[in-house]
């Protein structure tokens, strides 16, 4: 399980040809946040706060995705870009980057494991559930 670096994936391909490449949800999620938060998103600043929630809890629909194909979610991506066609540029950016990658960060791309997250600290605390509230 690794972040979406291109180079660091290329490397385990080549060395681990058989070998499936996760990526890491919580940097998932840290990518799409960080882009939502841009201008050429479309959907930056306060006033689009409750957009951008929109956006991330539709992610978190995507990545719930579990079946065995990847009909569900090829469907789930269908309806993200109806959801918000209003925002050509969400849409864009979803299908560049995410949508041709969803066996890397959705459930249906992990069939034997569930672990989302490549810090062992952070899975612990989650499977603990001694988490630090903030």
């Amino acid at each position: 399980m690794v972040d979406k670096d291109f180079a660091e994936i290329n490397a385990l391909q080549k060395v681990f040809p058989e070998s499936a490449i996760l990526l890491c949800w919580y940097h998932v999620l840290q990518a799409v946040n960080r882009w939502l938060s841009k201008s050429e998103s479309g959907v930056h600043g306060l006033s689009n706060t409750q957009k951008r929630n929109e956006i991330i809890s539709f992610f978190c629909k995507l990545k719930a995705c579990t079946s065995v194909s990847e009909d569900d979610f090829k469907a789930t991506s269908a309806e993200f870009c109806q959801t918000f066609k209003q925002y050509p540029l969400v849409c864009q950016y979803f299908q560049k980057h995410w949508e041709g990658i969803g066996h890397m960060w959705c459930d249906y791309g992990r069939r034997c494991h569930k672990q989302t997250l490549n810090n062992a600290c952070v899975c612990m605390h989650h499977i603990s559930g001694t988490a630090p509230v903030n």
